[in-house]
């Protein structure tokens, strides 16, 4: 029975190091969380993160704006037209259909689409993408109605596989030229370290002469914060250069949010538009009322950024 004693030692010894182990991955985590609850009142992320009550911190938005000029970023002021939308949404009803799961963002990932469908100006000789897609049927909506369109996202098969394109959005290796049209919504946040300046850069290699892109949300604050979740190791975290770091506290393990301020957005993306390319910042003012229209809706898109070729007579 010697031999069943020593093997039940051996099971639980194994046991014991892989339990030290998991300890020891965990620590790090551990103190992450431990110092998201200490910080001090004023560095919580309801603080920063606009998304919480826009409606209550609106002339946030107004400053930014004035300040985004004030740095020489061009700034249009917009009135979101409810009625198109509703008319918009009766005729893409699958988008509807498709985020009614995202209950009170119901609203604003509607508008962030139909935001980005009406300035692109979307039509049959199109060659559209959707830049970091996930899961979204967005191009398969698109391409029903028409309008040839891909989807690109770092979690598919490297290459184009019909609709799929799997490639990094700062480095496609599609063609040049290769489309009209490219989007990102709810996403360009996400683009940890440098992959923001990046994709400025290929969306100015890829798109062809009448090309223009749109990112929406534009993630603006006061001050440019990388948002991060404790429950996600920091080791893998790239906190921009002048960014503060502040914690999530929503208990989602979102590794990675960047918000810029107006002088970052110019250093990180404004200054770094190809020749060839003009850009602006859309400010859509009346979102206030777009809020009222619909209660109990989080709706936060108050700016986004557009981008498009020149014509040959502007350069």
């Amino acid at each position: 029975m010697k031999w069943i004693a020593r093997g039940k030692e051996k099971v639980k010894k194994h046991i014991a190091k892989l339990v030290r182990a998991e300890v020891e991955d965990m620590l790090p985590i551990i103190a992450q969380v431990v110092d998201s609850q200490n910080i001090r009142e004023e560095e919580r992320p309801s603080c920063y993160h606009f998304f919480q009550d826009p409606f209550g911190n609106k002339d946030l938005y107004f400053r930014l704006k004035d300040r985004l000029l004030d740095l020489g970023v061009p700034v249009q002021d917009v009135d979101i037209d409810i009625a198109d939308f509703e008319k918009w949404l009766d005729k893409f009803s699958d988008v509807k259909k498709y985020y009614q799961r995202e209950e009170d963002l119901l609203i604003e990932k509607c508008l962030e689409h139909y935001m980005a469908f009406r300035y692109l100006e979307l039509g049959p000789n199109d060659v559209y993408i959707d830049v970091a897609s996930a899961k979204s049927n967005w191009a398969i909506i698109l391409n029903d109605k028409k309008i040839k369109s891909f989807r690109l996202d770092m979690s598919y098969p490297g290459g184009i596989h019909g609709i799929n394109i799997g490639a990094d959005a700062g480095n496609t290796n599609l063609p040049e030229g290769f489309a009209t049209a490219l989007s990102t919504q709810c996403a360009f946040e996400c683009f940890m370290g440098d992959a923001d300046i990046r994709f400025i850069g290929e969306a100015g290699r890829i798109l062809s002469k009448e090309g223009r892109y749109s990112i929406l949300p534009l993630y603006m604050n006061d001050t440019h914060i990388v948002s991060t979740s404790p429950y996600c190791d920091q080791k893998n975290i790239v906190i921009d250069r002048g960014a503060k770091r502040v914690w999530r506290s929503d208990g989602k393990k979102v590794p990675f949010a960047r918000f810029y301020s107006p002088e970052s957005f110019k250093e990180r993306i404004y200054s770094n538009i190809p020749d060839g390319m003009a850009g602006k910042v859309i400010f859509f003012r009346n979102l206030p009322d777009v809020m009222k229209h619909y209660p109990g809706q989080r709706i936060y898109c108050f700016f986004m950024f557009y981008c498009e070729m020149k014509k040959v007579s502007d350069r």
